[in-house]
């Protein structure tokens, strides 16, 4: 039973808090899909190969995007529909890049200024901190690109195209 209270618009507002929620949902369905790509390329039965799973489960993701690029490199003379591997793996790099700007920091709405923002911390070489602006198009951009990212995955390993759900 609950015994607290989550005020309305904590710790960002909710339409902000329903687009972060739409972008994790969609990077678990990228990261499954992405799971399913290194399976059958590496030539194994989904259902029953558990050797796979659990590498695949001990990667983190970038050794799993690692994995599906070398894959498809190595493949690429026997199945043509792989020769485009490289714009997928590099829209799947960006769209991680956007993605860990925003859940790796904080993201809370600025009482003064009445604007959401997010704040980070960089400590590569030196010691920088930022505040930058998070406008909720920014957000939702996300979102459409991890969707898009996903439909050419499909594309890539199985040769369907789909369009995108704002399409259909």
């Amino acid at each position: 039973m609950k015994d607290f209270f989550l005020p309305e618009d904590w710790p960002a507002p909710n339409d902000y808090l329903l687009e972060m929620g739409r972008i994790f949902a969609l990077w678990g369905s990228l990261e499954a899909g992405i799971n399913l790509a290194i399976t059958k390329l590496a030539g194994n039965e989904i259902r029953t190969e558990w050797r796979s799973a659990i590498l695949i489960t001990h990667s983190n993701f970038q050794q799993r995007v690692n994995m599906l690029e070398t894959l498809c490199y190595e493949l690429q003379t026997v199945y043509k529909n792989l020769s485009k591997f490289k714009s997928v793996i590099s829209n799947i790099n960006k769209v991680k890049n956007d993605r860990n700007k925003f859940a790796h920091n904080s993201m809370y709405l600025n009482k003064e200024t009445g604007k959401v923002e997010t704040s980070y911390v960089s400590a590569r070489g030196k010691l920088k901190a930022k505040i930058k602006e998070v406008k909720l198009e920014e957000l939702q951009q996300l979102s459409a690109d991890i969707h898009k990212v996903i439909l050419d995955l499909h594309h890539l390993i199985t040769q369907v195209r789909y369009p995108p759900i704002w399409e259909r």
